[in-house]
């Protein structure tokens, strides 16, 4: 009998630990892809046009040669990608 509760104890922990862990991957899952660097992007995106200019990224306290790095298709504007990816390594090299 007392190994029954042990092995039900044991059961139980590690289905309290796997719910955890779901719940903790769950919840990382939904921060990614909510849209808060969307709402990061729009906050830079002054005119809404889903691009944000030099202008736009230097209002808000952005640096021009940052911007020049993310802009990888030196374009002048960055797209929202491009906007995600800052401050991730980049894949170019000089």
């Amino acid at each position: 009998m007392k190994s029954f509760h042990s092995h039900l104890l044991t059961l139980t922990l590690a289905g309290l630990l796997g719910a955890a862990s779901a719940s903790a991957l769950a919840q990382s899952m939904a921060e990614a892809a909510s849209p808060a660097g969307a709402s990061s992007f729009k906050s830079f995106d002054s005119n809404n046009d889903g691009q944000i200019s030099l202008e736009e990224f230097k209002a808000q306290g952005g640096d021009e040669q940052v911007f020049t790095e993310i802009d990888t298709d030196q374009d002048k504007r960055l797209s929202q990608d491009e906007f995600a990816r800052r401050g991730k390594p980049s894949t170019q090299r000089y």
